[in-house]
């Protein structure tokens, strides 16, 4: 595997087998125990192959944590190796607990996989992570988040193919083809090993818990991963998704009517449309200005599709045509610093029902 030289700092803290009685009564209690990013190696029996999973990359994104305490919780033993990286310890350990996505100045855990690196602790632990996939050479990786809204549960991937489909569908039937890339974990490991992101719901909400661990526990057990025989879901596909963003220096509020001093009104209730279609009656927000110099919707050429998808009529922000949104937030930290929301238009949903043919 080609990548950068290693980093010389040594991050992660290394766990082999943690006992039941080390790893406390609750995930709180757990996440209390550990100092800072963490790997935990869990003997298979198979020890000639591995998997990896990640999770909590984001602070405030707990279900993917939750599980890993729950199949540690039960003395689960799997049948391959397993690698858990946590990495966004600190995070995740401040204030309340479960609540920054990253700390304030730092830099976003999940946009630090690409070139050129930067020197920054979030830098030097993505780098880490590469060197390890590196030695380990996994036969998967699944990446677990949870939305920043509300939202029902779906996986991320770039390639369409048996083994891709087969790893999702462990956790939920939707499945989002994208070829955007972010800098993300799923960006640098996928041309080197079959790589998803699986987004478990909001991370509030205690069934997006339950859905990440009992995805993990099938991921940790079943023979083959790769393969679509372990499921009869029928799959909804959603292909080539947008990123609606925000200019720089633009703003954004959460109201029922134009909130004076910023550029975009977005209604509170947008996230309700997650998984939901909009067409040109829906009323999405306002717009101060040109939409043009507030929003951008670039595709994976970097050409700009924003209205081709959406207009202003009278300030209110409106869509062109009929679309399904997905990750959209009502958070404006989270609006501002990553997206608004993913569209994909009507057309470039589907389902596949016969799981025994190749998508």
């Amino acid at each position: 595997m080609e990548h950068p030289a290693a980093s010389s700092r040594v991050l992660f803290h290394y766990w082999k087998n943690p006992a039941i009685d080390e790893i406390g009564a609750t995930a709180d209690e757990f996440l209390k125990l550990l100092s800072g990013p963490t790997h935990i190696h869990l003997t298979g029996q198979d020890e000639s192959r591995c998997r990896v999973v990640v999770t909590l990359q984001h602070g405030n994104e707990p279900s993917g944590f939750w599980a890993i305490h729950k199949v540690l919780q039960d003395n689960t033993v799997p049948i391959v190796d397993i690698h858990f990286f946590i990495p966004s310890v600190k995070a995740a350990r401040a204030g309340p607990g479960f609540f920054y996505r990253m700390l304030p100045n730092e830099k976003d855990q999940n946009r630090c996989f690409k070139i050129p690196f930067g020197d920054s602790e979030q830098d030097h632990i993505a780098r880490e992570i590469m060197d390890k996939l590196a030695i380990l050479q996994p036969e998967s990786v699944i990446d677990v988040h949870n939305t920043s809204g509300i939202s029902p549960s779906f996986g991320i991937t770039t390639t369409m193919d048996e083994g891709h489909v087969a790893l999702v569908s462990l956790f939920t039937h939707r499945l989002v083809v994208t070829h955007l890339e972010l800098g993300s974990l799923m960006d640098f490991a996928e041309a080197r090993m079959p790589t998803v992101t699986i987004e478990c719901g909001g991370g509030q909400d205690g069934e997006s818990n339950l859905m990440a661990a009992e995805g993990l526990i099938k991921y940790l057990s079943y023979d083959d991963v790769l393969s679509v025989e372990h499921t009869d879901l029928t799959l909804e596909f959603f292909h080539n998704p947008l990123r609606l963003e925000l200019r720089k220096g633009k703003d954004i509020a959460y109201a029922e009517q134009p909130v004076a001093g910023y550029e975009l009104t977005l209604l509170p209730a947008i996230e309700h449309f997650n998984f939901g279609y909009i067409t040109p009656d829906t009323l999405l927000g306002f717009v101060a200005g040109k939409l043009e110099d507030v929003l951008t919707a670039k595709d994976t050429k970097g050409n700009e599709k924003l209205t081709r998808y959406f207009k202003l009529i009278d300030g209110e922000l409106r869509p062109r045509r009929k679309q399904e949104l997905f990750m959209v937030t009502t958070n404006p930290e989270i609006a501002l610093k990553d997206c608004l929301f993913y569209l994909v238009e009507s057309d470039n949903v589907d389902l596949l029902r016969d799981t025994d043919s190749q998508p």
